[in-house]
Order: C-alpha cells, then sequence, then structure tokens
C-alpha cells in the first residue's frame, strides 16, 4: 500500500463514520446510553480522521525537503519532483554526440555533494555555474551518484564515454567509508526502522508520522549518529586503512598523469562540524599536494562559519546553494589561473 493510499482508506472510513452518524440520527431515534455512546463515539473519531487527513495533506504538500536520510517520505518526495537522470544514470542534462565535439571536457566525479542533493535545480551546483563562468570553449559533465566513494568515481571516470580534458574531484570525508566497513570502524545499519511491524507499516505510509518518527529518532539517536563520524575519523589514523585508502587515490592520479588529463581537487569538511574536520582534510590536501596536485581544501575557507548558512537545511549537511556558488567562483579562479 502506498502512502497516498492509506489517505484514501481514511477517507473511506470517514465516509462510513459520516453515513453511521447519519443512520444512527435519523433511524434511531428513541434516546439510549448506547445511541449517545455510539453517536459520541463516531463524532470523536470522524474529528480524529479529519485532523489526520489534515496534516497528511499539509505535510504531503509542503514538506518536500531532503533530510539527509533519503529514505524518509519528505526525502523521497523530493526525490521525485527533482531528481532526475540521464540515459548514463547521471543527475545531468542528455548530452549528445555533437555536445562533445570541439569542447574540452571537463567531468566533475564525487558523490551526493557533486550531484547536489538538497538542490532543486541543477543549474545552482558548482557543476553548472562553473559550466557558465568557463563559457562555451568547456564542456562540463557531471559524474557524480549519492553514496559513491573513491573506487566507484574511479571506475566511473574509466566507464564514461568521452575522455576528458580535466577533472575536478570532490572529496568528502565518507570517501574512506569502504576501508572503514571493512576494518570494522563502522557498521551499515547506523539506522533502524521500527521493530514492531505494524508501526512500521503505518510509518513507512504517512507523511506525517513518519516526518514526527525520524525527528524524534534523530533526537533519541544523536549520540549514535555522532559516533558514527567519530569512527569514520579514526579510520584515517589506522595506517592499514589509510594506505588502502591512499591506493584507491593514488589510482585516479596515476590515470590523469598518465593520460594527460588536468586533475583539480575540492576537498569538502563537514559542514556540521567544520574545525573537527581539519584533521580529515588535512591529511587528504597533503596526500595530493606530495603528488603535485591542485588542490581546493575548504575547511580553512569555512571554519567559523554559522553550518545553518552553508547546509541545504538543518537537517541536511549537505552545501546549500550559496556555498555551492562559492565553490563554483573558487574553482573558476583556480583554473583561469592555471597553466
Amino acid at each position: 500500500m502506498r502512502p497516498l493510499q492509506i489517505s484514501i482508506s481514511f477517507v473511506l472510513l470517514l465516509v462510513f463514520l459520516l453515513i453511521w452518524a447519519h443512520i444512527l440520527r435519523s433511524s434511531w431515534t428513541k434516546p439510549s446510553k448506547l445511541r449517545s455512546v455510539l453517536m459520541k463515539g463516531s463524532v470523536f473519531v470522524s474529528t480524529v480522521i479529519c485532523l489526520f487527513l489534515l496534516l497528511e495533506i499539509v505535510f504531503y504538500s509542503s514538506f518536500v525537503i531532503t533530510e539527509g536520510y533519503a529514505f524518509t517520505l519528505a526525502s523521497r518526495r523530493w526525490s521525485e519532483k527533482y531528481w532526475h537522470l540521464n540515459s548514463l544514470g547521471y543527475r545531468d542534462v542528455e548530452h549528445k554526440p555533437a555536445d562533445f565535439h570541439d569542447k574540452k571536457l571537463i567531468f566533475i566525479v564525487g558523490d551526493s555533494f557533486a550531484a547536489g542533493w538538497g538542490i532543486p535545480q541543477i543549474e545552482n551546483r558548482f557543476s553548472n555555474i562553473l559550466q557558465r563562468d568557463l563559457g562555451e570553449e568547456y564542456l562540463v559533465v557531471n559524474v557524480a551518484k549519492n553514496g559513491w566513494g573513491t573506487a566507484h568515481e574511479y571506475n566511473a571516470i574509466l566507464s564514461y564515454p568521452y575522455p576528458p580534458k580535466k577533472i575536478v574531484l570532490s572529496y568528502y570525508l565518507n570517501d574512506i567509508e569502504r576501508l572503514a566497513l571493512k576494518a570494522g570502524y563502522i557498521h551499515r545499519g547506523i539506522i533502524e526502522y521500527p521493530h514492531n511491524q505494524v508501526f512500521r507499516f503505518v510509518i513507512n505510509r504517512s507523511y506525517f508520522l513518519n516526518f514526527v518518527y525520524w525527528r524524534l529518532y534523530r533526537f533519541q539517536n544523536k549520540a549514535t549518529i555522532e559516533n558514527y563520524y567519530e569512527r569514520l575519523k579514526q579510520s584515517y589514523s589506522d595506517p592499514n586503512v589509510w594506505a588502502a585508502h591512499e591506493a584507491e587515490l593514488g589510482q585516479i592520479v596515476t590515470y590523469t598523469r598518465n593520460q594527460g588529463i588536468d586533475l583539480t581537487v575540492v576537498v569538502f569538511p563537514h559542514l556540521n562540524a567544520v574545525k573537527d574536520s581539519a584533521p580529515i582534510t588535512s591529511k587528504v590536501t597533503e596526500f595530493f599536494e606530495r603528488n603535485n596536485v591542485r588542490v581546493l581544501n575548504l575547511q580553512p575557507l569555512l571554519e567559523g562559519r554559522e553550518p545553518t548558512t552553508m547546509m541545504v537545511n538543518s537537517l541536511d549537511a549537505h552545501p546549500n546553494e550559496s556555498l555551492n556558488r562559492e565553490v563554483a567562483e573558487l574553482l573558476t579562479r583556480m583554473m583561469q589561473a592555471a597553466p
């Protein structure tokens, strides 16, 4: 049963109760205690259903937002409305073969930060703004998907039908997640659905209750969620994990060097904890700089700013349109100044 169907079911129940109340009032005219109880019960249940349906309408129509959790009904509504993929499976326009002729091709490679999770219109992502800033001499394509790590990004570079002249690699601290999982620093399933099957059924089909439940869940499990990032940070200090991650990053560096592709890396901190991200962003930046790769480390630039001024919303720590615009401007200046 889809979310809309549960509302339809409640509408039908409401209609039944109204008909039932009418029958009680018109056909059962003799006063009795049972009749009074049934009348009051019908009115009460009808009022509750009306209130619930009103809340469903409000939350269905007004709360179309990302929440970091892509599986909430609000996030799914947002995705249905704004998340459209081309034939290659990327959130990008459908490029024609002729678009790649006589153009300097630039890849924007990364995860949800590069794909623009939380940004309704792709024109407001840093990849699209970079396209406008650099002009028609270049063709900027978005090669990014939610949840990707470094290994996915490397394979995407190799499999794209056209070779690029330049690559901008968007790096975020959970790009090491696959290796951190393998080493046991973190585990899958830190987010848990309700164990009660009936409650789970209702939560997954009511926009109002789904909205309330996952906000309460965040509040009650704040320590567990924050511990995920702490454990992820610890994995960077493990020599074996970091060596394996360096090898992943090194594949991209070696490939671009051998192919004569200009590589630029933009390193995003955790926007909810920019200062705490410094050990990670510095480590990643130092790796690329040792390999003579141009790096835009955003951590020093963003430290001290109010997180809500950089984030999509208070529950989603992806960069908002303003930060995307700022990143695009910085990248444009770097790329124009480069040989």
